[in-house]
């Protein structure tokens, strides 16, 4: 069969005719035309030179990607991992009830009615609106990270719905008396330790159980947390009073600096503390095991009683009451935001309490002044 003969610029692929011309820029454009017949090819051809000669014309897009949700998670979760995000564990725990029912969409069919579709499945499970709000901002995330890459994984961001109202953050303190029925009920040397520098500085369990021997100076006495070890990614440190210096000093004897300064007896290190701590809780009578349901009637124990953080809350209004400044205090922390620092600055019925009393003190002061200024004084004729 005698091979087809087209006119220059002109090629055949299957049954569609493709035209091929050159941009200003000298990159090669080419176009599909579908089953054609050779005469409308080159009339089309003659067309797009010409648009390019005028500078009118429109270069051929490049089809659009589809991307699911998953994609987009996948990308979110490889960017937040080199930026050394610190928080992967809650993301997994949000994107493990999201991708329930968003993984396999695509991401241009999110709406803002399949976002409250989702709250409203979230809700009838009897989550907390708190929780929901978190999972839905990590979808939130993973849609503006999306527009962010090249090429974008997301052309348009969905109206996300305005948040849920949450209850009213937890307020709950250790004092003093409970500490030291919990000091007297630790065993081991690392939870003795993890609470002393926990109800002295407030540092985040994380902060604690990443700690290295290397970070603790043990001659000026400083705990140097670095930028990785903390969640806003600032270093800070922290002086060491007597009582953490000694403690302190137990759990990193004879290990190496890379090693963790808070492991078990067998030397491997501590990764999650709350079993342990809810037995010491229970031991010293400030925590309980009940018995409940899940939603699938399975039957079992939960804790109930004084939580890890509320150390972290505790630290703060003990260091404020004690005369150190809100600014040092933030230091010691960690807080970097005014407005997170006063929500753990709770004061509870005894600042209210030493509140009235100041006042009425001061008023009391006041009038013993105002009775004496109004004294009258009679001159000497």
């Amino acid at each position: 069969m005698k091979k087809e003969k087209l006119p220059r610029g002109i090629r055949r692929r299957g049954n569609s005719l493709i035209v091929v011309f050159a941009l200003k820029d000298g990159t090669i454009e080419r176009r599909s035309l579908g089953p054609v017949g050779v005469v409308y090819a080159k009339e089309q051809l003659a067309i797009y030179k010409r648009e390019v000669r005028e500078g009118h014309y429109e270069k051929r897009q490049p089809k659009m990607a589809f991307y699911s949700i998953a994609n987009l998670w996948e990308a979110y979760l490889r960017d937040y991992r080199n930026r050394g995000g610190k928080d992967e564990g809650r993301l997994e725990i949000a994107w493990n009830h999201l991708k329930q029912m968003f993984q396999a969409q695509r991401v241009e069919e999110i709406s803002t009615d399949s976002i409250n579709r989702y709250i409203e499945s979230r809700r009838g499970q009897g989550i907390k609106n708190g929780t929901i709000n978190r999972e839905i901002a990590v979808l939130r995330a993973m849609f503006q990270h999306g527009t962010r890459v090249t090429p974008p994984m997301v052309d348009r961001l969905p109206a996300f719905p305005t948040r849920l109202k949450e209850s009213e953050p937890r307020q709950g303190f250790i004092e003093d008396p409970q500490y030291a029925a919990l000091a007297a009920h630790a065993k081991a040397t690392w939870m003795r330790a993890f609470i002393e520098c926990a109800y002295s500085f407030g540092f985040r369990r994380g902060e604690l159980l990443d700690l290295r021997v290397g970070a603790v100076d043990l001659l000026e006495r400083w705990i140097h947390l670095s930028g990785a070890e903390t969640k806003n990614g600032k270093p800070r440190k922290v002086k060491m009073t007597a009582k953490v210096f000694d403690l302190v000093c137990a759990c990193v004897r004879g290990k190496k600096p890379e090693a963790f300064v808070f492991t078990r007896d067998d030397g491997s290190r501590v990764v999650d503390p709350r079993e342990d701590w809810y037995n010491l809780c229970v031991a010293a009578g400030l925590g309980k095991y009940v018995i409940t349901t899940r939603r699938d009637g399975e039957a079992y124990q939960k804790y109930k009683g004084i939580q890890i953080h509320d150390f972290r809350r505790s630290a703060i209004r003990n260091m404020i009451r004690r005369g150190i400044s809100d600014n040092i205090a933030m230091k010691i922390s960690g807080h970097r935001t005014r407005s997170i620092f006063d929500r753990y600055n709770i004061g509870d019925e005894k600042d209210l309490a030493k509140a009235a009393q100041l006042i009425e003190e001061g008023g009391q002061n006041q009038a013993k002044s105002d009775s004496k200024t109004d004294t009258p004084s009679f001159a000497h004729s």
